[in-house]
């Protein structure tokens, strides 16, 4: 399933390719994504969507290379099932453009699509910026634009949940705060200054 036919029908956000239609006498109601630029038809302008994917750096992230002769970073299998159903996303954007908190804040707030993907290399056991994603990510705008309506797990037409990814982000942010992620946001801004986005890009 690659995502690229997502959008509005009858009323709901989903796959063309997957969606069921009841028989029925009634005209069939296709829209695009709802509050998106669109580009024409039902094609939607994803620009905004996938600037703040690429924010959150969605690649593993080493402090410490790999050692002579080592191949790959190994976990265990608890920690690899941690990744279950946040990696199968797809990004075809069914979630963002049906969270009322992303049609208000679009240019701010990350959006459950996003976050879960944020959350998704926080909860990874390779990954050795942590500290690093959640500073960045705890923030007024970012993350907690987030209330809790659910319309992003009711309509992921994977069946994923990012509202649960997103309460574990809140909570991994509660339990690990200290008082110098501001300098640490500013440290990893710098190294990001000649880059058009990225981590840290406002």
């Amino acid at each position: 399933i690659c995502g690229s036919c997502a959008m509005n029908i009858n009323g709901k956000n989903g796959l063309a390719c997957l969606l069921y239609i009841e028989p029925s006498a009634k005209a069939i109601e296709i829209q695009p994504l709802p509050h998106t630029y669109v580009v024409k038809d039902l094609i939607p302008d994803l620009t905004n969507f996938y600037n703040h994917y690429k924010a959150i750096e969605p690649w593993l992230k080493r402090k410490e290379p790999k050692a002579k002769g080592q191949k790959e970073f190994l976990q265990s299998k608890d920690d690899r099932a941690k990744l279950d159903g946040m990696y199968e996303c797809i990004l075809c954007a069914c979630c963002m453009t049906s969270c009322p908190s992303y049609w208000w804040n679009p240019e701010y707030y990350l959006g459950p699509a996003v976050l879960m993907q944020a959350y998704r290399w926080v909860a990874d056991s390779r990954d050795q910026f942590t500290e690093e994603r959640l500073a960045w990510v705890n923030d007024t705008m970012k993350l907690y634009r987030c209330h809790g309506i659910m319309n992003c797990t009711n309509c992921c037409p994977k069946g994923l949940d990012p509202a649960e990814a997103i309460v574990h982000l809140k909570n991994e942010c509660e339990e690990s705060y200290a008082e110098n992620w501001k300098s640490v946001i500013a440290g990893e801004g710098r190294k990001n200054a000649g880059r058009e986005s990225g981590m840290m890009y406002a």
